[in-house]
């Protein structure tokens, strides 16, 4: 996964956010859009933030392994009727095939990338960083995941493993029915992609539920709760907490363009590549290893209001 754009109310204030308070660094600027990374992320940009009337997921951007994997999940998304056709591509990457998920959620693949190496004031002395940790604000090191709401968890899951994801964690509310979310990964990570099950939705269209950057230590997740309430945010769940699915600690902090994002530490790694899923159960808050607040309904929806509907419409468009 290489990077996340989202819709903000107010483009202005989210970027103060996220270079002032986050300390992400800009990269670039294109109209209505700001572009953005972290210190320790190796492309040209992770975050892009574009200004609209209602905030949510623009667009997710993936990377193929090779310029031949590209052609192939090009081909395997046109088999699928998922493919939404080529795009000349954004700053940073090249040409890029969008496609949607089923849901309603609009996607991106591309291979050719700029590899941004900063100079002067933002260079660092360690070679395989592209920027230096200057500990502005909070200071996450990376881009990490994406979790997004949906109607259809069945045919989400489905689709992320024909594309050849793994689902190393599955959520359920009991045996006797099919699972309500889950987790995909690519690589080693706990997941990249998180999707659940939101009734409050209508079908099609799918909500971005809030994306996540990772420190290097839950020391820092700590420090960032003093930080955010100093600087006039508020902590979405009230205090630092453990999901129980992955082991990642967490806070929340909702933007002010409208947004919810996640900074968070110590999540699991897996590296058999025959693992998995591990099943939750709903009434055991798999959100919340200790119980600090239960977000999860009876109905195994997570609500509306914690993430930023768009219709389908608007995702094509």
């Amino acid at each position: 996964m290489a990077h996340i754009e989202v819709y903000t109310t107010d483009l202005e204030a989210s970027v103060q956010f996220f270079t002032d308070v986050a300390g992400l660094d800009e990269t670039g600027r294109d109209g209505t859009s700001v572009y953005l990374r972290c210190w320790g992320d190796y492309f040209h940009h992770t975050l892009k933030l574009t200004q609209r009337d209602t905030p949510g997921l623009a667009c997710l951007g993936w990377r193929a392994d090779s310029p031949e994997a590209l052609e192939d999940i090009v081909a395997h998304l046109e088999s699928t009727g998922a493919g939404r056709g080529w795009t000349d591509g954004d700053l940073g990457h090249g040409r890029a095939y969008r496609f949607q998920s089923p849901d309603g959620h609009l996607h991106e693949v591309f291979w050719d990338v700029v590899w941004l190496k900063e100079t002067g004031e933002r260079a660092s002395v360690f070679t395989d960083r592209y920027a230096s940790n200057r500990r502005r604000g909070l200071s996450p090191r990376r881009f990490d995941h994406v979790t997004i709401n949906t109607t259809n968890y069945p045919a989400e899951k489905a689709f992320w493993k024909g594309l050849g994801l793994k689902n190393p964690d599955e959520v359920r509310i009991t045996d006797q029915i099919p699972p309500v979310g889950g987790l995909f990964s690519i690589g080693n990570l706990s997941h990249d992609i998180a999707i659940f099950t939101d009734p409050h939705i209508q079908p099609g269209m799918g909500a971005l539920n809030h994306v996540a950057f990772a420190f290097d230590s839950r020391e820092e997740v700590l420090l960032a709760c003093d930080y955010v309430i100093e600087r006039g945010h508020k902590l979405a769940m009230g205090a630092p907490t453990r999901h129980k699915a992955d082991e990642g600690f967490f806070i929340y902090i909702d933007e002010p363009g409208g947004n919810r994002f996640e900074f968070y530490a110590g999540a699991r790694l897996i590296f058999a590549p025959d693992h998995g899923p591990d099943v939750h159960y709903l009434k055991d808050n798999p959100n919340d290893a200790w119980g600090n607040t239960n977000p999860w309904k009876a109905d195994g929806g997570f609500k509306a209001e914690h993430g930023s509907v768009k219709t389908k419409e608007e995702e094509v468009a």
